[in-house]
């Protein structure tokens, strides 16, 4: 799933890295200001709100956040975005769509 995403959002000017842990993810955000961070387990913000206000503690720029996961029920896509989370996407998506949110300010 993670080389298909990463394969997804790759165009002109995007920078890509993935990290394959929690541990690892806030580690890299420690090291460098991203403009996005794109989550494939929504269940690391279902802290309420705690991951999420990590995250944003190590960046100036305050960057979007968006998770990818398949069909959740509705209360679990208001808790993710009451904690902090800028956009659910549903998975499956289209390389377009993702490509779009992603890529383009």
């Amino acid at each position: 799933m993670r080389a298909l995403i990463i394969g997804m959002v790759t165009c002109q000017g995007v920078e890509v890295e993935s990290v394959t842990s929690r541990q690892a993810l806030f580690k890299r955000c420690r090291e460098k200001i991203f403009d996005r961070v794109v989550i494939e387990d929504y269940r690391l913000f279902m802290d309420g709100g705690g991951n999420v206000a990590l995250l944003r503690t190590h960046f100036s720029n305050s960057p979007r956040i968006f998770v990818l996961a398949p069909s959740v029920d509705q209360p679990t896509v208001l808790s993710l975005l009451d904690c902090g989370v800028d956009e659910y996407l549903l998975l499956p998506i289209s390389a377009e769509r993702l490509r779009r949110k992603i890529c383009h300010k």
